[in-house]
């Protein structure tokens, strides 16, 4: 779904955003409206995140992609789940000639919160069958690719995320070397919590900036 939304001309590169578990393309809004007065076309990828398991979600993504206008450089902007989601579009379609990936949050290597709510019975009828493929580590050798972001939150005490799982750093839900991954080239940490991360302003700049020239604009703390 292309967004209509903003005061630039349909004139740059389009970014495709794509939400979270357990939310809509509503919580992209602001990063959308950011990117399209900072010169980009946005367009907003939808699945059903809490009955679609991860490859279906990749599926569904894949095939919104394929029917926009893509005349241009294609880029790819997830938070959380999305992230995951993007990652793998990328991956496995090449055909779609996907340039640049930029996660928000995404638990690469599980998440702690996961793996504590899979657990409860609700938690599991409320997230769905993807909860339990976020519980796991896929423990896979770190192969940076200068075009993938991810940038971790860092604000929630470790005190208090310990006890529900989330080790080290952590945005409340994912920790820093989770976000972090084995694939991003540029690996960030910001002062955020999970849901905050596409609404601010700070990683909007950051995110923009690296879409249009492959770096950071300016070093935060780099370290999990």
């Amino acid at each position: 779904m292309l967004d209509n939304m903003g005061d630039s001309e349909d004139v740059g590169d389009l970014v495709v955003l794509i939400h979270g578990l357990a939310r809509t393309q509503a919580s992209m809004r602001i990063m959308s409206m950011r990117l399209r007065r900072a010169g980009f076309r946005t367009a907003f990828a939808r699945y059903n995140s809490r009955r679609m398991r991860v490859n279906e979600a990749v599926a569904a993504v894949a095939q919104q992609i394929e029917g926009m206008e893509r005349d241009g450089v294609v880029h790819l902007v997830g938070h959380s789940l999305g992230g995951i989601v993007a990652l793998r579009v990328r991956k496995e379609r090449p055909d779609l000639n996907i340039h640049r990936i930029i996660q928000l949050g995404s638990p690469n290597r599980g998440s702690g919160a996961a793996r504590t709510l899979i657990d409860l019975r609700l938690a599991r009828e409320f997230f769905g069958p993807v909860l339990k493929e976020l519980t796991a580590d896929p423990d896979m050798d770190d192969n940076p690719d200068p075009d993938v972001m991810a940038i971790a939150g860092a604000s929630m005490p470790r005190w208090l995320s310990q006890q529900y799982g989330i080790h080290g750093y952590n945005d409340g839900l994912v920790s820093v070397r989770s976000a972090w991954g084995w694939a991003a080239g540029k690996r960030l940490q910001v002062e955020s919590i999970h849901g905050w991360l596409p609404l601010s302003a700070e990683v909007a700049h950051q995110v923009i900036d690296f879409l249009k020239t492959g770096d950071v604009a300016y070093k935060v703390r780099e370290n999990a």
